[in-house]
């Protein structure tokens, strides 16, 4: 990172303080754990338009189906899953502290290349002998072990009905199919999400949002016919480029969805498809094409169950982080819970039986979105020699569309504006969220909601008490033009759905 970049992202620490964008919880206590963050109310609001804009844009536009699924299973769920017994990080202690490494990535780290989380304990020893390996503090790794990532919870007052806090979204999807494919009017291939809390017990959670233990996932799975895997029309996709980094090539590289068919890179069409629905969900959200990939995951780093992978990663400060797998589970999931409740899980159509196998489209970690995208948005800008913060946010993902600031308090300035508000908020049926300031200078204004990610700002002064006008501002450009009232509603709703842009007004 060079000295530019370092003081951009130390700018941008410094506003999600200042913001309190999101902050430890208990953090009055000195005590509190690790791991777990609450947002504040901008934050919040960034974080609910996140979800509203993934639900707008990704589920109800490809029509999937929605759920809400328990937070708390039974043991036997996770059992059946592989939870209990393939749920782990690798793990090593430092014979001199006794602090404790998430062993595959301190690997990596240490000798900058990627070490997968799948090896064997007689493969990590023999990769921390060969080349020497100590702990921070200089001491042996030692007691290397998997640690489980589950965390349990006896139910109700009798001992031993324990259960689990779910690790991921997604059983729940799987525990339910059966049901809403016979109650529903869907057949195969059918594809559900849902979004919500997980928890994981994380050996050492770290850089803020990006490793919690507490944190939201937003869940999507399609169950399909294994014999249909290539029954999907592409041609009108042909031409968009997906951003790949596959094992064949040394860096990253575009394909285009024809390129991708015929050199076979996906197993079945299906999953170019919805490869190409996840890129253009995040090419949407405001990610840059550049600064997103996705990573084939070799054989040895995937779930046993796996017939193909592909990582979902965004550049950040912090190296290639990974938002969600891209995993082809195949029948694996709805096999293993029929074993584990003894209910047959199958389907017919066609006339013939059918063990659903399953797509995870993704399973997006919503903390890491916000803050990769936050970061990846977050630039500084001159202005008379002054220096701003501008969170550069999309307008279905900005905490406030638009602000009306009146210039002064007096002369009927805050009564016009307080009506061009309400005005407003009727006109355009609560759209898109409002900021109202009536306090401090004009450009102290203008400052603190280009540092929030306000897309428009709209000054009343006196000049608007003559000409019914008022003075909209783009964040992005700094420019400035005048706005009749009677027009500011349409003019703003053409913004918000992007049927307009600033320089055209």
């Amino acid at each position: 990172m060079n000295d530019k970049e370092k003081r951009r992202i130390d700018r941008f620490n410094e506003m999600v303080s200042t913001k309190s964008l999101y902050f430890p919880s208990a953090e009055i206590y000195p005590k509190s754990f690790a791991g777990f963050y609450e947002y504040g109310p901008i934050g919040n609001r960034i974080r609910l338009n996140l979800i509203k804009f993934w639900r707008n844009e990704f589920v109800k536009k490809n029509n999937f189906l929605e759920i809400s699924g328990s937070i708390i299973l039974p043991e036997s769920v996770f059992q059946a899953s592989g939870h209990l017994k393939n749920f782990d990080d690798p793990i090593a202690t430092c014979s001199k502290t006794g602090q404790t490494y998430k062993l595959d990535k301190y690997l990596s780290d240490k000798l900058n290349k990627e070490i997968p989380e799948g090896l064997s304990i007689s493969d990590y020893q023999k990769i921390i002998d060969d080349n020497l390996i100590k702990s921070e503090a200089g001491g042996e790794l030692i007691n290397i072990k998997r640690f489980n990532l589950m965390s349990n919870i006896n139910v109700g007052v009798e001992e031993g009905n324990k259960g689990y806090l779910r690790g991921e979204s997604c059983q729940s999807i799987f525990l339910d199919f059966l049901r809403i494919y016979k109650t529903g009017r869907d057949g195969l291939p059918l594809t559900i999400s849902q979004h919500g809390k997980v928890y994981r017990n994380e050996i050492s959670p770290r850089n803020g949002l990006i490793r919690c233990r507490e944190f939201e996932q937003l869940e999507t799975e399609m169950f399909f016919d294994v014999d249909k895997i290539d029954d999907c029309d592409l041609e009108k996709q042909k031409d968009y480029k997906i951003r790949f980094r596959l094992l064949k090539d040394s860096e990253e590289k575009d394909y285009s969805v024809k390129e991708i068919t015929e050199q076979k890179i996906c197993v079945g069409k299906l999953l170019t498809y919805y490869l190409y629905l996840k890129q253009k969900f995040l090419d949407d959200i405001g990610f840059k094409h550049q600064d997103i990939r996705f990573r084939e995951v070799p054989e040895d780093d995937r779930a046993f169950y796996s017939k193909q992978t592909f990582d979902l990663e965004v550049k950040s400060s912090l190296g290639w982080i990974e938002l969600f797998s891209f995993n082809y589970r195949t029948d694996h999931d709805l096999k293993s819970h029929s074993l584990g409740s003894k209910k047959d899980l199958t389907v017919k159509e066609d006339g013939k039986v059918i063990s659903p196998h399953v797509l995870e489209v993704s399973s997006i970690g919503l903390d890491r979105l916000f803050y990769v995208l936050l970061e990846n948005s977050f630039e500084g800008k001159e202005e008379k020699e002054e220096l701003r913060n501008i969170l550069k946010l999309k307008p279905k993902i900005s905490p406030y569309f638009c602000a009306i600031l009146p210039l002064v308090k007096k002369d009927g300035l805050l009564e016009l504006s307080k009506e061009v508000l309400h005005d407003l908020l009727d006109t355009t049926t609560y759209l898109f969220d409002i900021y109202f300031d009536e306090k401090g200078s004009i450009g102290k204004r203008y400052a603190r909601l280009d540092e929030i990610g306000c897309n428009y700002c709209l000054t009343i002064d006196h000049d608007s008490l003559e000409d019914k006008s008022v003075t909209i501002r783009d964040r992005d450009s700094f420019e400035q033009k005048r706005i009749l009232i009677k027009d500011l509603s349409n003019v703003l709703v053409d913004l918000y759905k992007g049927k307009k842009v600033f320089k055209d007004l």
